[in-house]
């Protein structure tokens, strides 16, 4: 799904394809309350922080407060928004464009222009109150323009566009044995108690969560179980739609967990620690199998000695490789490579200097931030910065 980067000689490509998803609370998404919003050409958005920001620039047309209404289409629970996240490094600024009816030719529902910076999440709430089939366009300052076909029933919540670069879409399913898309039988356990008012911006964040995405293409059925020290702390079986991505909160986040995922072709566990990445994904396709994010980091190679040095950096999780580059550093000088290794699993680091090598193999996924290797007098280090967010 994604491309590999492949470097010699600084010079340094990004692999990221869009991954569709689906998303939704089984009743709604706590942080998605509808505020108002255009029907012609703006809507008002809001940063993560929750504060305001200034109204949209798009369409001079006189708006109309409150949710797009079709009156052809039964009426949803509650009013559905999109949120933008942008989880690379550098700040990015895109257009959106929400239309009423697939292919992007029907009314306008939103049309915006808005700076996401890194790390940050922009929401427009409260865009759409009837159930049916809307497009969406997202197209970065920087970036090829990508499309969407959005389609809203009760099942689903709000629409999430990830900025990981590249621009994936997805609906979040904030799902425990008793959501929409869990099956009736087999075990079905939860040890914990799930917050009535989380939301899936929690889910993805801040909160330990497996996120499941059905990549397959077509409906498949997938059993997840979470063991600690040899507790059942949650089991259920569920039938997911195409493109849907299960979000599972557990709790605590101090514990070491073993999680399970079987589907019909096979089976994937993985030793998780929430405390180090907060959010760890599955995919259903070839598997199914586990990874640690869909954010790519940045690598920083750091000459610290007062000559000249000639670095090589490899790295890779399991039999494939990530990220290969072979640096010039000046002495006392930073090579920089942004978005260049995909968070696929587990790293496993090969660093040559000097005519030595150094190896570093990492067992847990690293936390979401820049990669850094460090060439001193002393050695080779490797490390990662932590930053907020865990995708």
């Amino acid at each position: 799904m994604r491309r590999r980067s492949v470097l010699r000689a600084l010079v340094g490509t990004t692999g990221t394809s869009a991954l569709a998803g689906c998303n939704a609370l089984s009743g709604g998404d706590a942080d998605s309350t509808a505020s108002p919003s255009g029907r012609g050409g703006s809507a008002r958005g809001t940063g993560s922080s929750g504060t305001d920001r200034a109204e949209a620039s798009g369409s001079p047309r006189t708006s109309s407060p409150g949710p797009y209404r079709a009156s052809d289409g039964p009426p949803l629970d509650r009013p559905r928004g999109l949120h933008v996240r942008n989880l690379g490094s550098t700040d990015q600024f895109l257009t959106a464009v929400v239309t009423a009816g697939a292919g992007g030719d029907g009314t306008e529902i939103l049309v915006d222009s808005v700076a996401v910076p890194s790390g940050e999440t922009v929401s427009f709430r409260g865009l759409i109150a009837t159930e049916g089939r809307y497009g969406v366009l997202v197209e970065p300052a920087d970036g090829a323009r990508r499309r969407y076909d959005w389609e809203l029933g009760r099942a689903f919540g709000d629409l999430w566009v990830d900025l990981t670069p590249d621009v994936s879409f997805s609906r979040p399913v904030l799902c425990g044995p008793d959501c929409p898309f869990a099956t009736a039988g087999g075990e079905r356990t939860v040890a914990y108690e799930i917050p009535p008012d989380l939301a899936v911006s929690d889910a993805l964040g801040a909160t330990p969560a497996l996120a499941v995405d059905n990549d397959t293409g077509g409906r498949s059925r997938a059993r997840l179980h979470v063991w600690n020290q040899g507790r059942l702390r949650f089991a259920s079986g569920y039938h997911l739609p195409a493109d849907v991505r299960l979000v599972v909160p557990v709790f605590p986040a101090s514990r070491r967990y073993n999680v399970v995922l079987r589907t019909a072709e096979g089976e994937a566990i993985y030793d998780w620690q929430p405390s180090v990445r907060n959010t760890l994904y599955a995919s259903l396709t070839d598997g199914p199998s586990f990874r640690c994010g869909y954010a790519d980091h940045d690598v920083h190679v750091r000459n610290e000695t007062d000559a000249p040095r000639t670095v090589t950096v490899r790295v890779s999780t399991g039999a494939e490789t990530l990220f290969e580059g072979t640096f010039d550093v000046d002495a006392n000088a930073v090579e920089t490579v942004p978005a260049a290794v995909d968070p696929a699993g587990p790293f496993r680091f090969v660093v040559e200097t000097d005519g030595t090598t150094e190896r570093y193999n990492w067992v847990w996924c690293a936390p979401n931030g820049p990669i850094t290797v460090a060439v001193s007098d002393d050695g080779v280090s490797v490390s990662v910065q932590p930053t907020r967010g865990s995708a």
